[in-house]
This record gives structure tokens, C-alpha cells and sequence, in this order.
């Protein structure tokens, strides 16, 4: 087994490719133009006596990369990184806050709603008391004394209660 390390000299990260011992190719497919780059391999193979895995240097080269070579082209690192992790929590968010206001809404809907149907249910109840005195009262008017009157039907001004 092969190991291949290289790495750009404008970015220096270390990219790493395992290449099995039968390949005697390996084409680098991602490489920027115009760059500096550093390339080394290494042979990888166990170590009978500790049992861990062994590396051995065959060796390192470098070399650029033309300017404007076919297969190299620059990608803009800080668009790939930051600027789209940016873009995505911004849609994150804007979509939580979108989810938010349209519950808001519904709640504010439903709220006057209720309160609508509230004030409409008590807007035809009257309260009616027929004085303080006790002398003077007939037997109807007694049994009315302090009492609430309900109107159930508002339109209706025929019955005897709503008089």
C-alpha cells in the first residue's frame, strides 16, 4: 500500500490518498492553478514485531501548476467554507422566524375570534332587580327579585321576558 501527501504552499493543508500496491498511476485531479505544491510517497506496510503500521519515505517532489492549465482551476476556499455555512444558517433561520410569525398569526386570529364569540354571548344578558321594598310587590314580581334574565333569542321581541 501507497500513501500519497501534498499539499498547496498557499493554503498548506495536508491532503492524504491511499493507493493499493497494484496501481502503478495516480492521477491528481484537484489541484488549483498556478500553485506551488509539495508532493511525497510513502510505502505503507506492517510491522511484524509491534504489530503496528510501518511507513517508509520513497520520496518527494515539487512542482507548479501552470497558470491556466485545462485541468486546474481556482475555487474560491472562503465561498465553500464560511460564506456557505453562512448562507445556510441564514435560510435556517429565516425560515424559523418565517414558521414563527405565521404561528403568531394564527394564535392573534383565533384569539379575537374567541373573544368575538365571547362578547356576542354576554351582549344579550341583562341583569334586572326589581327594587328594595318588600310591601308593596305582587307574587309575579316576587319571583323575578333578583334575578338574572337571559335573552336567547335577541331578534325575537315577543317574548314576555323581554318586555
Amino acid at each position: 500500500m501507497y500513501q500519497v501527501q501534498y499539499n498547496s504552499s498557499t493554503d498548506d493543508i495536508l491532503i492524504y490518498r491511499m493507493i493499493p500496491a497494484n496501481h502503478k498511476y495516480f492521477l491528481l485531479s484537484d489541484l488549483a492553478a498556478a500553485r506551488d505544491y509539495e508532493l511525497c510517497v510513502l510505502a505503507v506496510y506492517d510491522d511484524g514485531v509491534t504489530a503496528l503500521t510501518g511507513t517508509k519515505m520513497v520520496g518527494c517532489v515539487s512542482f507548479t501548476t501552470d497558470s491556466e492549465y485545462g485541468r486546474c482551476h481556482s475555487i474560491r476556499d472562503q465561498f465553500l467554507g464560511g460564506t456557505m455555512i453562512i448562507i445556510i444558517g441564514g435560510i435556517i433561520v429565516a425560515s424559523v422566524l418565517v414558521f414563527i410569525f405565521i404561528l403568531l398569526m394564527k394564535y392573534k386570529l383565533h384569539s379575537n375570534h374567541y373573544k368575538q364569540k365571547a362578547a356576542a354571548r354576554h351582549a344579550n344578558v341583562c341583569s334586572q332587580t326589581n327594587g328594595g321594598g318588600g310591601g308593596g310587590a305582587s307574587e309575579a314580581g316576587a319571583s323575578l327579585r333578583g334575578t338574572t334574565v337571559v335573552d336567547l333569542n335577541p331578534s325575537l321581541d315577543e317574548d314576555a321576558a323581554s318586555q
